[in-house]
This record gives structure tokens, C-alpha cells and sequence, in this order.
């Protein structure tokens, strides 16, 4: 059996929800966050952990990528990244800059590419079904 939450019981198996304003259930933060960190060292399935908490799995789902989300306050986000040094900021601007440059052209080429099947044959009269 894996490592459940800290504030829950070794004979507590079960979560249980707060109750919320309009009769929304929600789980506290902190019983979020170490139910994913105790599924991540459990080594079971996402299913398997989630009802062994008793929580539907797509719920257990939701609150990873809320945990992994890079934005803080997105999702619940804010998961800690390690600083990035301003050489790798400056390598990652040129790359896009770079990859932008070739978007650009790429979308020229396909512009001209229009222009030209799309312009009527200098041979052909108006009207023609050719």
C-alpha cells in the first residue's frame, strides 16, 4: 500500500471532501498536493492510488497537471522549476527567433505559391470553362 497524505490516518483510507458554498464538494490544497506527491513515490497507477484514496482518477488527473502546470495560479499551478541562467534565456530567443524567420518564409512561399494557381491563364476568356 503506498504512502498516503500526512494528515491522513493509517486506518483512514478514504478522503474526505469539504464542503463549499453552492454544494460544491473540494478537497483541501494540502490534501492535493501530497496525494499526487504520495502517488509519484507509490509506484501504483493513477486508477489504482485514486481508489485506494477514494477519489475518481480523473480528479487524481486534474490535480497532476494542476501540479505540474508552469504557471503560477493557472490550475493550480506554480510547480518549482529550477532558474534558467540568462545564456539558456538567450540560446531559447535566438532558436525562436530562428524558427520564426523560417515561419515566415514558409508562409511567403506559400502566399506567392496561392497567388500563382490562383491567377487565370493569360490564354483563357472570361467566361470559359476550361
Amino acid at each position: 500500500m503506498g504512502r498516503e497524505p500526512s494528515h491522513m490516518s493509517q486506518t483512514e483510507n478514504r478522503a474526505e471532501p469539504a464542503t463549499q458554498a453552492r454544494g460544491r464538494t473540494g478537497y483541501p490544497l494540502d490534501f492535493r498536493r501530497d496525494s499526487v506527491a504520495a502517488w509519484r513515490s507509490s509506484g501504483l497507477s493513477a486508477n489504482k492510488y485514486a481508489a485506494q484514496i477514494g477519489v475518481d482518477s480523473s480528479t487524481l488527473y486534474a490535480w497532476i497537471r494542476q501540479t505540474d502546470s508552469p504557471l503560477p495560479g493557472v490550475a493550480g499551478g506554480g510547480a518549482p522549476t529550477a532558474p534558467r541562467t540568462l545564456e539558456a534565456l538567450e540560446a531559447e530567443l535566438r532558436a525562436t527567433r530562428a524558427e520564426l524567420e523560417r515561419t515566415r518564409l514558409q508562409r511567403d512561399i506559400l502566399k506567392k505559391t496561392l497567388g500563382i494557381v490562383c491567377e487565370p491563364s493569360p490564354n483563357a476568356t472570361p467566361g470559359s470553362t476550361r
